[in-house]
């Protein structure tokens, strides 16, 4: 360690200078980048890469189109009057005209199938030209016979109507989409007069979630910024105590932020926290660095050197600190979404630039200062006397302090079974967001706003053409309308059972007798000059059919449930001579989201290992690194429960709380062990009422940053980013009353002669 010394000896004094410019050049050129981080305008990096599902999706798209169409609701008490069907028929015909936009479907375009003389005719809902007086009448005898379009098109009260809008599939054209829905919504802005609207959609969804990152960035940055200065304010009082660790943040923030901006990638509803967390991560090794100063004593003309020996001191517990947090980070590049493996590879790349910054700007900052005067030491007041009790507490009661331990330990256990997963877009958002109320609206009203997507081939290969193909569709399809959160179903049996009844004269939907039929009724539907409906149902070659399954706004623990059921049933009615593959882009939600315990637990494993081993590298003492884990698994395992208890659903965000948190409390942990090592002289109780006394202060105050800093996260727009923070910032609390508790407590009672290796 003597080495390290004499660096920083050199690095205050003749390296000054180029260190500063280096620090100077560095952060403006990370700040060219920052400066121009973009933000994700879709959610690919919330999709797992499962070569499988993404290979089906694929087909998917290039069979049937782009499955995220936009959904928007006109409501009116009169809505079948003349006035408000002619309101839908300008909506469809200007939206139609839309840059990006294939086609509208509504009731002012929609067609129905009537016997003709010479089989079935085509004709529209509506009569050509202006809507007449009887127009209400004919859509509800329309409506009537063609009970389909019944949730999709209006709803049962007939004062709300649905407009479909397809879009091309063009999802890497951002802009587009956010043009689009822009001049979609000036639009009902334009019209809100003459009904009450709503507008919903995956573009949408996608659209407004890159807004609320933006805006969670304007907001919570300077917040974040903000509440850790005035803590650093009211802790040390000194102007050097906030200036030094905010300029430390702030050029630990612009290199990572850079960094992951010249790596190509985009903000996304999770390395959205990477700037809160990188800042408020930033301030813990600075903290610890400007207490060890505050201790200083000695002559002004020492200064130098007691300075280098402080840092050269504090120089391997706020290595180990930073090393045990970027590990527990880096356990989540094994996770299978995309953002949740960025944020954990650049969060872990942002603490240790954090650790070297810290290294170099508070020193040199610290070297131009005179050395601080007495009534700025720490060990006297109201905390002294605090932390004192703190430690007779823990020597005196240690096994009732154990005890309690145990027994909330036990409590927190019994909730872990009440934990589920559950991913809801939807219900991420706050009530009163715009997005959640439209869709909310369409979705009581309408068909609901999510779509189930199945695929249904011949194992043969063959192409579906024979009635029995069409019946078993049609018994998968009723199987689902038991479900209460099923809305509706829709598949080619929309168009051939109304286009059978007109072909034969007869007065039910139903599906032809015999495969001739049938084939002659598909090559009417194929030869038809407007395709668009019959395209979006059955492939060109007639080999694979789709289903459409519409649910309501449910979550992906309810829907996994449901899908679950419709393989089971489906299978038994296909059989073997067929294959019904799920798939679309809310299926796969719905499959990343049920693999998101799996990957929890993988995460906080390798989390919990690579920590343990870097602590038993530290301490090279099994016994101390085993007591070290205890202290910082019980307040996991105590957010764990109360997540539980608390029916906090596991989502994206909040699965990263293990895995994170383990590196954060252990680092108290290790400030504490580093410095019981260093003045146990064989009494195991005068060790901890020294370190609890001495190191008690530091971990108190870099604990609490941290928490603050955490709960600034609180307004945010996403609820998963609400609960990580919270829940983050309160296992910190915990992990800090377990370090100066707990840990004591066990290092009291493990009191049995072993001897601990001295620092």
């Amino acid at each position: 360690m003597q080495n390290i010394s004499i660096i920083f000896v050199w690095l205050l004094t003749r390296g000054r200078p180029m260190v500063m410019g280096l620090l100077i050049v560095s952060t403006l050129f990370f700040s060219v980048f920052a400066a121009r981080l973009p933000v994700e305008q879709d959610t690919r990096s919330m999709t797992s890469r499962n070569p499988e599902q993404v290979a089906l999706y694929d087909k998917f798209r290039q069979l049937f189109g782009n499955d995220e169409d936009l959904l928007l609701s006109v409501t009116h008490p009169q809505l079948l009057e003349p006035n408000q069907l002619s309101l839908l028929a300008e909506l469809t015909r200007q939206i139609s005209e839309f840059e990006g936009v294939v086609r509208v479907f509504s009731l002012s375009n929609a067609r129905q199938l009537v016997a003709g003389p010479y089989g079935a005719e085509a004709r529209p809902l509506l009569p050509e030209g202006e809507p007449g007086e009887d127009s209400g009448n004919r859509i509800e005898a329309v409506l009537q016979a063609n009970p389909h379009y019944q949730g999709l098109l209006i709803s049962p009260d007939r004062k709300t109507a649905g407009l479909i809008i397809e879009l091309e599939d063009r999802s890497d054209d951002a802009d587009l989409r956010r043009s689009l829905i822009s001049r979609v919504r000036n639009l009902i802005g334009l019209y809100s007069d003459r009904a009450r609207m709503h507008l919903t959609g995956v573009g949408v969804q996608q659209s407004d979630v890159a807004s609320f990152i933006q805006r969670d960035q304007q907001v919570i940055l300077p917040l974040v910024a903000l509440v850790l200065a005035v803590m650093l304010a009211g802790i040390f009082r000194r102007p050097s105590g906030v200036i030094l660790p905010m300029l430390t943040t702030g050029i630990s923030l612009i290199w990572t932020m850079g960094l992951y901006s010249l790596s190509g990638f985009e903000l996304n509803t999770i390395t959205a926290l990477l700037s809160p967390v990188v800042m408020v991560l930033a301030v813990s090794n600075s903290v610890h660095l400007y207490n060890g100063w505050l201790n200083l004593q000695g002559q002004p003309h020492q200064r130098i050197e007691l300075l280098a020996g402080k840092v050269n001191e504090l120089f391997i517990p706020c290595f180990f600190t930073a090393l045990t947090t970027a590990l527990g980070l880096l356990s989540l590049t094994i996770s299978s979404v995309p953002a949740v493996r960025q944020f954990g590879l650049f969060a872990a790349v942002g603490v240790m630039l954090s650790f070297l910054v810290a290294l170099t700007v508070l020193p040199v900052g610290l070297s131009f200062l005179p050395l601080p005067g007495r009534r700025h030491r720490t060990g006297t007041g109201l905390l002294r006397w605090i932390l004192h009790r703190t430690a007779r507490l823990t020597i005196r009661h240690a096994s009732k302090i154990m005890g309690i331990a145990v027994i909330l330990l036990v409590v927190a256990l019994f909730g872990l079974p009440r934990l589920q997963n559950n991913t809801n877009l939807i219900g991420f958002l706050h009530a009163d967001a715009p997005l959640a109320v439209d869709t909310r609206y369409i979705d009581r009203h309408l068909a609901g706003v999510n779509v189930l997507d199945f695929m249904i081939v011949r194992s043969d290969g063959l192409p579906l053409d024979r009635v029995e193909d069409y019946r078993r569709i049609e018994q998968f399809a009723k199987l689902t309308t038991g479900e209460a959160a099923v809305a509706g179903h829709f598949s080619i049996l929309t168009l051939l059972k109304p286009l059978h009844r007109a072909e034969s004269g007869a007065t039910e939907l139903a599906l032809p007798d015999n495969n001739d039929d049938l084939r002659y009724e598909l090559e009417l539907m194929a030869n038809d000059a407007e395709q668009s409906l019959r395209q979006r149902f059955i492939a060109a070659d007639r080999k694979t059919a789709r289903v459409s399954i519409r649910l309501h706004d449910i979550g992906s623990r309810e829907a996994a449930g449901l899908i679950e059921n419709f393989q089971q049933q489906g299978q038994q009615i296909f059989g073997a001579d067929y294959r019904l593959q799920p798939t679309g882009s809310y299926y796969r939600m719905i499959d990343d989201s049920n693999r998101l315990v799996a990957d929890m637990i993988k995460s906080f494993s390798l989390s919990l290992l690579l920590v343990t081993l870097s602590i038993l590298l530290l301490l090279r003492s099994p016994w101390l690194t085993l007591l070290s884990m205890i202290p910082n698994v019980i307040p996991i395992l105590w957010t764990v429960g109360v997540m539980g208890y608390c029916k906090i659903d596991l989502s994206t965000g909040t699965a990263m709380i293990g895995a994170v948190v383990i590196g954060l409390a252990v680092d108290d942990t290790i400030h504490y062990l580093v410095n019981y090592r260093r003045v146990f002289t064989g009494s195991v109780r005068r060790a901890v009422t020294i370190t609890t006394t001495r190191v008690g202060r530091a971990l108190m105050i870099a604990s609490l940053v941290l928490a603050l800093g955490f709960w600034v996260g609180c307004f945010g727009s996403f609820k998963p980013t609400i609960y990580f923070s919270l829940l983050v910032g309160g296992t910190l609390i915990g992990a800090l009353i377990c370090d100066l508790l707990v840990l004591p407590a066990c290092l009291v009672l493990g009191d049995t002669g072993r001897k601990v290796r001295p620092a």
